[in-house]
């Protein structure tokens, strides 16, 4: 078996079929622990309104126009699975005035670096034809899969969320928008607006901001 073989067999003889299971196992945490999940979002939520209302209090921060939770593909390699919280002002990334915090997406991507290590004992069947940034290459290309849920969670708890009394005490443009999405990469909106109106249009919700 060349390495081509190899590799297309690995594919849909492991990399299909576990994909499905760890798929599966989230879906079902999900829907089980959904409100509970939706708690700790929340809780993120308010830590971020809070230290950009800081900010403002200390003149260091203009009306907020961004909050976005980013994923970054570097922490999840270190198995870091962290989303960075970051509240702008209208400038967004051009913002210099930092403020962060962190959201554990753990619940999540445990379930890829679970994925990442079958898929690594599986590999040494094939006597080294395929190598460890083989399997790299296969998870960075299912991150995805995972990082929906996490825009799952978001959309289910933004209502209840943009109803905190730590919100709703922000300095604010009136057009604010909310955000998931892959750091200075592709971003859901799933909040535009001092109506709180949840953005369901697939067409709309993507940005590119690279």
């Amino acid at each position: 078996m060349n390495r081509t073989e190899a590799l297309e067999h690995f594919r849909s003889t492991y990399i299909e079929v576990l994909i499905k299971e760890y798929i599966g196992k989230l879906e079902e945490l999900f829907n089980d622990q959904v409100n509970e999940l939706s708690v700790l979002f929340i809780d993120s939520f308010r830590r971020i309104c809070l230290s950009a209302k800081a900010m403002q209090e200390r003149g260091e921060k203009g009306k907020i126009g961004y909050i976005v939770y980013s994923m970054r593909r570097t922490y999840l390699i270190e198995q870091r699975y962290e989303y960075v919280i970051e509240a702008f002002d209208r400038d967004w990334f051009f913002d210099q005035r930092t403020c962060q915090d962190i959201y554990d997406a753990g619940w999540a991507f445990e379930y890829w670096g679970q994925l990442g290590s079958m898929l690594e004992q599986q590999r040494k069947r094939y006597m080294n034809v395929i190598i460890s940034p083989d399997i790299e290459q296969s998870l960075l290309y299912t991150v995805d899969v995972f990082h929906d849920f996490i825009i799952r969670l978001a959309v289910y708890a933004i209502q209840r969320a943009t109803e905190l009394p730590e919100f709703l005490a922000l300095d604010r443009e009136d057009d604010l928008e909310i955000r998931v999405g892959e750091y200075k990469g592709l971003s859901k909106l799933i909040f535009k607006g001092e109506k709180a109106s949840i953005i369901q249009d697939e067409d709309e919700a993507l940005i590119d901001i690279c």
